[in-house]
């Protein structure tokens, strides 16, 4: 696991595609880099995704906000559970999945903004 800089190529690529695809629909969409993560937030708003790179596989692991009500609107994306942990990320971010290929990034973005961002709303 590596920053956004440090990241393999393919890792990085789909963590721009994914930002970029959201940004077309979310106004004021940000992207923070930190040591190990980036995270998606809209100006003002909670962060709802953080993606962790790879340096050496091309996927992004994304852990997002929210619950996602039926995971059959989102055939092509297997959302894992996380165990629930103390402190505020293991609390709201219950959820997580793997992004492999540039073809399930429309996807991806729609669970994102269907779930994680509706849901970093309702927090800010």
């Amino acid at each position: 696991m590596s920053n956004h800089t440090e990241a393999g190529q393919g890792s990085r690529d789909l963590c721009d595609a994914l930002y970029s695809s959201l940004k077309a629909k979310v106004p004021d969409l940000q992207r923070s880099q930190s040591a190990k993560w980036c995270g998606y937030f809209q100006k003002g708003n909670k962060r709802f995704a953080y993606m962790n790179h790879r340096k050496e596989q091309g996927r992004i692991e994304v852990w997002f906000l929210g619950e996602v009500d039926d995971e059959s609107k989102y055939p092509n994306i297997s959302i894992q559970a996380r165990m629930p942990t103390s402190g505020g990320f293991g609390r709201d971010f219950g959820a997580r999945f793997f992004l492999d290929s540039p073809r399930a990034v429309p996807e991806a973005a729609r669970l994102l903004l269907n779930v994680s961002h509706a849901a970093s709303l309702e927090h800010s």
